[in-house]
């Protein structure tokens, strides 16, 4: 009877052990499913005297949840240009935030954005992006904040 009791609970620990380090393996693969899940390109028209600008986005769509990294690849500029995006979906619309990875190179490079979901290869919405003003230690905005067209589609 003893022993019996000890195999179960020496099973039960194995079980709950083996559950928690396998979770982000399985976490993992079944992000890789999402009917976003994929690389798509980022399309920001010319705006207010600004070039077009073109980045590579790597998503990874979890539930309701877009996590996402972009790479600037046009304009070129000495050094890369590398954002993350954390988004949500909700009936037909992507709202969320988005922040350099390096912000020494991009300080004020964050803001949100929204997208209405136009079908599975196109987001079209824009972004707002923080514009700051002043030294380290205070940010002010210099001007009103402006909706900048953006949109995704599927590479």
């Amino acid at each position: 009877m003893v022993t019996s009791i000890f195999w179960q609970f020496l099973w039960a620990a194995v079980g709950a052990v083996l559950g928690i380090l396998l979770k982000p393996l399985w976490d993992f693969a079944a992000s890789r499913h999402g009917e976003f899940t994929g690389v798509w390109q980022q399309i920001i028209p010319p705006f207010e005297g600004e070039p077009e600008k073109l980045a590579t986005v790597k998503v990874r769509h979890v539930s309701d949840r877009l996590i996402a990294t972009t790479h600037r690849t046009a304009p070129k500029l000495a050094f890369a240009q590398n954002w993350k995006v954390e988004a949500r979906i909700k009936r037909g619309l992507v709202f969320g935030i988005y922040w350099p990875e390096d912000t020494s190179k991009l300080p004020g490079s964050y803001g949100t954005l929204q997208f209405k979901i136009r079908d599975e290869n196109r987001f079209e919405g824009f972004y707002v992006r923080v514009r700051p003003d002043g030294g380290d230690d205070i940010m002010e905005f210099r001007e009103s904040l402006k909706t900048i067209p953006l949109r995704w589609e599927r590479a």
